[in-house]
């Protein structure tokens, strides 16, 4: 997993920018990533209910958390929809769907399968709360560990 810095504008706080390679196309990313996406994202460590999620969705309108007791939880909205190069949201589990942020991933075609590229950004919107960047900063690590695995 490569981390690499992101460029800011005056008074932004950088980006949180990962890049993992999977040895499929880009299609089959995009689908992991997406409509499969319940099959590999760590419920028990990085979710809003942990042990009583019962399942996760991402599709062409929203990321949602079911709960065991039939809750949902709504992470973030879809803001770009295009199959099978790019995917992006808003970012909010368990918080106000106004104090978000953005998260974004691109596939892209290599030789040795697809390159992933997420950009969480954002970040200042939620001054204040630098723990949150610094948890995200690993938590994505986890989280496309996941991806990777799930993708081999």
């Amino acid at each position: 997993m490569t981390t690499t810095p992101s460029a800011t504008t005056s008074g932004a706080i950088p980006s949180i920018v990962k890049e993992v390679v999977v040895p499929c196309a880009p299609e089959r990313a995009f689908d992991l990533f997406t409509a499969r996406i319940h099959s590999w994202w760590p419920m028990a460590t990085h979710s809003v209910g942990g042990a009583s999620s019962a399942g996760l969705t991402l599709d062409n309108e929203a990321i949602v958390e079911q709960l065991d007791d039939g809750t949902e939880c709504t992470w973030g909205t879809v803001t770009v929809w295009q199959p099978p190069t790019r995917v992006a949201f808003t970012w909010h589990p368990g918080s106000d769907p106004d104090d978000n942020t953005e998260v974004s991933v691109d596939f892209a075609p290599i030789p040795e399968g697809t390159h992933v590229r997420l950009r969480h950004s954002g970040w200042e919107r939620l001054r204040g709360r630098t723990g949150m960047l610094e948890n995200y900063r690993s938590g994505w690590d986890v989280v496309l560990g996941g991806f990777v695995g799930a993708a081999a």
